[in-house]
């Protein structure tokens, strides 16, 4: 059983309720342990609105090939269309980490491969799992620094 966090982000739409769906949806593919604070920041890439960003623990049965699908398919469900590179969406899904693990194949990369360098991903997980470390190094994750806030809200 793999033990993940998945992180949560949109900035189209109503983008909370899409986000609430997600983790819905999520529940129904995995074992749902917690999920984080809301968290707003300043988009990746080109021009667009403001991102909201969560993550959500989860224990999943199965490969991480197969959680990714499963990541995939509720994206295509709640609307998520793949147009330019890190431009506006209605939802992403990202496997940002699984304990214990690596996954480096054309498909995926596991550590998040910009985790490190993101504290709108890092500040979720690890309000999630502040013993994270890097499967790499073993060393555990601090946060950057970012222009990042908490909302009140609970994904």
């Amino acid at each position: 059983m793999l033990r993940a966090v998945v992180g949560v982000g949109a900035n189209l739409g109503d983008r909370l309720s899409t986000m609430r769906a997600a983790a819905d949806a999520l529940a129904h593919v995995a074992l749902v342990d917690g999920r984080s604070h809301v968290y707003a920041t300043a988009p990746v890439g080109p021009a667009q609105g403001e991102f909201l960003n969560a993550a959500i623990l989860i224990r999943f049965h199965g490969c991480p090939a197969d959680l990714l699908d499963a990541l995939l398919a509720i994206e295509v469900k709640l609307g998520r269309v793949r147009g330019e590179r890190w431009g506006p969406r209605t939802i992403d899904l990202d496997i940002l980490w699984i304990e214990g693990r690596l996954v480096d194949t054309l498909e995926l990369v596991v550590p998040h491969p910009h985790l490190l360098e993101r504290a709108f991903a890092l500040m979720p997980m690890l309000e999630l799992v502040p013993e994270a470390r890097d499967p790499r190094s073993g060393a555990p994750y601090r946060i950057p620094s970012g222009d990042v806030r908490r909302l009140p809200d609970l994904l």
